[in-house]
């Protein structure tokens, strides 16, 4: 089994990680080939994968088509010398298009409707297309649906349980609550036109007023924060996140992260994605907003009771956990049938 696994984003190293373990440990080959953002080298290399980086990051929609382009011919090539028997990827803008050039099956994993270009190209053009259930955007009739979230391949009780000793690493007291807030870059192509905090800076110092708080920013923290930054390693945030009792930002994976983990969940943003509205009006693990206000408002309602808070939110964990697969089990399945062990 040799498996060729494209990653745009560091929590798509997280998704794959169960599945190309399971590949190595089984006497095949793996490759990660990504891209220079955030953490994603870092996390390759603290889970010893093997991977190397194609492109560094288009900035604007023209430095992303850019990117694109040159990421397509240098993987093209990286295929020919691996001989991958399966490429896997989310999102798959790259992937799609090379598959068709080498003839290597794609596979595509997704769960962002608002992606609309990019998905407008990718879904007719990969072999297999993986939606989970929650997804409400426009697809075609060969996708195949899943009851879970992409964080579900890796924060699963079954292969994840939170060390309480990241606390002490964080420099934090394990006897004081504590607030993980999430900043975005706004590079990413689907969150062209979109917003989230409307005064970041403006937020953290309200809420560092009221609970202590930790700063996770994509393309760093502003400067007035900087004292707040986190400064775990990469691979030790989701320790932090499931000790947290509150998680407010405008980062989606983390929002959803935090929820699946039981910690309550804040996403603030204009966008409206299948995963996390589930994940509020089904199981009520997480509230979307696209208004600072708004946000300040639940925050504000959820410290008045931290412990009882948080307790109610780990009861409903156990409920969601009851109606939704390991996806990380599940995927290393679907590889399985399709090549064999």
């Amino acid at each position: 089994m040799r498996l060729l696994f494209d990653v745009l984003h560091p929590a798509h190293v997280h998704f794959f990680r169960p599945l190309a373990e399971a590949a190595l440990e089984g006497g095949g080959e793996v490759l990660f080939t990504a891209r220079e953002k955030d953490v994603t080298r870092q996390l390759l290399e603290a889970y010893d994968l093997p991977g190397e980086v194609l492109t560094g990051i288009g900035g604007g929609m023209l430095g992303l088509a850019r990117e694109m382009a040159v990421r397509t011919a240098k993987l093209c090539a990286r295929v020919r010398s691996f001989e991958p028997d399966l490429m896997l990827g989310i999102m798959g803008p790259v992937i799609a298009p090379v598959s068709r050039i080498t003839g290597v099956p794609s596979w595509v994993f997704y769960d962002t409707e608002t992606a609309g270009l990019t998905n407008r190209f990718v879904y007719p053009m990969c072999h297999r297309l993986f939606l989970p259930v929650a997804y409400s955007g426009r697809a075609p009739d060969k996708a195949i649906r899943y009851p879970g979230y992409h964080e579900l391949s890796y924060l699963h009780p079954n292969r994840f349980t939170a060390d309480p000793s990241v606390l002490e690493d964080a420099g934090l007291d394990a006897r004081e609550p504590f607030a993980v807030v999430r900043l975005v870059s706004w590079e990413a192509s689907h969150d062209v036109g979109d917003s989230g905090f409307q005064d970041p800076v403006g937020f953290v110092r309200w809420l560092s007023e009221r609970i202590r708080v930790v700063v996770s920013g994509e393309r760093g923290v502003p400067d007035e924060l900087r004292s707040l930054a986190m400064t775990l390693p990469p691979e030790r945030v989701h320790h932090l996140l499931a000790a947290a009792d509150l998680y407010v930002g405008e980062g989606a994976t983390m929002a959803a992260e935090a929820a699946v983990l039981g910690t309550p969940a804040v996403f603030v943003h204009t966008a409206k994605l299948g995963y996390l509205l589930e994940l509020e009006e089904k199981f009520q693990l997480l509230w979307n907003t696209d208004s600072q206000s708004r946000a300040v408002e639940i925050v504000t309602s959820c410290l008045e009771d931290v412990d009882a808070t948080r307790a109610l939110f780990q009861s409903r964990r156990s409920l969601m956990l009851e109606e939704r697969i390991d996806v990380g089990a599940w995927l290393i399945e679907q590889v399985r049938s399709e090549l064999g062990n």
